[in-house]
């Protein structure tokens, strides 16, 4: 819960099961009413000016981000950033105090610097929320990868987070019990609140409720996450909102036809603010309308509406328009500053792995496609070069490589200079590669499973194998049952956990043989090593 809104929400935790927020112009403080108190009482003569009656309209705005991994603008097209965001909340502030800012969950992880450890502790998102503290922040909603952290690294966060989370539909496992999740604030637990009242009133006195829901796909299964039905909790807590507030809205991280879906089933919600997917967005259904900005902060949707509650049921008008995240927004000083410390704590962990951060390995004069809706589809020239120093990494020579879509998070095209911190941001879960014996009949279950995955993480790129005419080849030959293959794979793909391959395991019968790294100076020990070995050594 945001500091901003102490004491009178924290007051109504006890009272209610949601949060309320309410910002009062900076102009409007206690200190000089008291001064125009003392006057009135010196000068009789002075006269308050007229105060304007109510007149039932009320105007207010939303900045809406999704999908946000990097704190700073990102190399190459040189857009997002946490500081410019900070510039553009303040100018929209300024303009209407009566301004939310919220985040469609995926925030924490995956990001190089969420990876890297700094006194023998994973950073796992604290850069984040520090930065987003102070951008002005107000409201989050779960999305599945927030659950890549572990439990006490989530906790943390949570702990630390001035802004409010929203817990539609998730709860926390403890032991047999389930409980809501909480923030600790030393002395008591306050319980994460299913719903979110925000309060707001203008200068003539005319005021409004606006209820916020939230909802998360079960996408990323923990044993200390419990997903409830996102369809039924939100439709629940849409009626509960509905009976105490003006309007209601939601904040989703679902895929798009479960929002489309979604918007079906509560035909009075005007705006799905979602997430999850990674590029600009706009849909509807009847008059709900679902927005979806670009990842990384590239892009961010500003919602304006006016109601005027004189008209019954109450007149909603509203304008949605998007704003770039780019270099004519500046920088805002402190959040800079915040940024810039830890990219240098990034840069000084990346040296202490004895990797030069700075170093360019390769100068991409065709860019390397790393977006979401390229390598979660489709090969391109950057899975191949993945795929192709996976090969050069293994110990004996491999039939084939295997690769998870899902562990490629730039969602960008890397130009020009390409650097080892370039490579670190591309990979940036790292992860040791192994090298695998396993049955023909087994290998085609796996690729079959990747075909199935195409548009998601478990889309599995291949070197060494192709697909014709509905048949699988290996090395040109086709792939026989009871043949042995000898292959090399992200040791996340041995876990079972990827999508649709839980039988994936080393306790499969018709996995023969596991050879994996016994040092960090194996450069399968982390891919991103192998992919730098690559690059310097063996493709030169």
């Amino acid at each position: 819960m945001s500091l901003r809104h102490l004491p009178f929400s924290l007051l109504l935790l006890f009272l209610v099961s949601c949060s309320v927020h309410q910002r009062q112009a900076a102009t409007a403080t206690a200190e000089p009413q008291v001064r125009e108190t003392e006057r009135v009482a010196e000068e009789e003569t002075y006269l308050a000016p007229p105060v304007a009656a109510d007149d039932g309209r009320i105007a207010f705005q939303i900045l809406q981000i999704n999908d946000v991994y990097e704190i700073a603008p990102l190399p190459g097209d040189n857009l997002g950033g946490m500081a410019r965001l900070k510039t553009l909340f303040d100018s929209l502030y300024n303009e209407n105090p009566n301004t939310l800012f919220v985040v469609a969950g995926d925030f924490l992880s995956p990001s190089l610097l969420g990876s890297l450890k700094v006194d023998g502790e994973r950073i796992a998102g604290r850069h984040m929320v520090e930065v987003m503290n102070h951008a002005g922040v107000d409201v989050v909603a779960f999305g599945n990868h927030e659950f890549d952290l572990k439990y006490a690294d989530l906790q943390k966060r949570i702990d630390e987070s001035e802004f409010e989370w929203l817990a539609t539909n998730v709860l926390r496992r403890d032991g047999d019990r389930l409980v809501p999740f909480h923030a600790n604030f030393g002395d008591f637990d306050y319980y994460l609140p299913e719903t979110y009242i925000w309060e707001i009133s203008d200068a003539d006195g005319t005021e409004l409720k606006v209820g916020i829901f939230s909802a998360v796909l079960p996408a990323n299964r923990k044993d200390y996450v419990f997903y409830e039905d996102f369809y039924e909790e939100a439709k629940k807590a849409y009626l509960e909102l509905n009976a105490r507030c003006d309007l209601v809205l939601g904040l989703t991280h679902l895929d798009l036809a479960m929002d489309l879906k979604l918007a079906s089933m509560l035909p009075n919600v005007p705006l799905i603010m979602g997430g999850h997917e990674h590029e600009l967005h706009h849909d509807s259904v009847g008059n709900v309308h679902i927005f979806k900005a670009d990842a990384n902060a590239k892009t961010a949707w500003i919602h304006q509406f006016e109601v005027d509650k004189a008209l019954i049921p109450g007149y909603v008008g509203r304008k949605s328009y998007v704003r770039r995240i780019d270099q004519t927004l500046k920088a805002d000083p402190y959040v800079d500053e915040l940024v810039q410390k830890w990219l240098g704590i990034q840069q000084s962990v990346i040296r202490s792995a004895g990797v030069d951060p700075e170093r360019v390995l390769m100068v991409a004069h065709e860019p390397l496609d790393g977006r979401e809706a390229s390598v979660r589809n489709h090969s391109t020239n950057l899975t191949r070069l993945i795929t192709s120093a996976m090969v050069a990494a293994a110990k004996k020579p491999v039939d084939a490589a295997i690769l998870n879509g899902g562990s490629i998070r730039v969602d960008d095209q890397l130009k020009g200079p390409i650097t080892a911190v370039d490579i670190f941001r591309t990979l940036p879960f790292g992860g040791s590669i192994v090298e695998v014996d396993l049955k023909g009949s087994l290998l085609r279950r796996v690729l079959d499973q990747g075909l199935q995955n195409k548009g998601k993480g478990g889309y599995l790129h291949r070197a060494g194998i192709a697909r014709k005419d509905g048949r699988w080849f290996v090395a040109d030959q086709p792939l026989e049952d009871e043949a042995t293959y000898h292959v090399i794979v992200p040791s996340f793909l041995l876990t079972g956990l990827e999508t649709g391959l839980g039988f994936f395991t080393p306790d499969n019968p018709d996995i023969l043989a596991v050879d994996e790294p016994a040092s960090p100076d194996d450069v399968r020990s982390d891919i991103r090593k192998a992919v730098i070995h690559y690059l310097t050594s063996v493709r030169k």
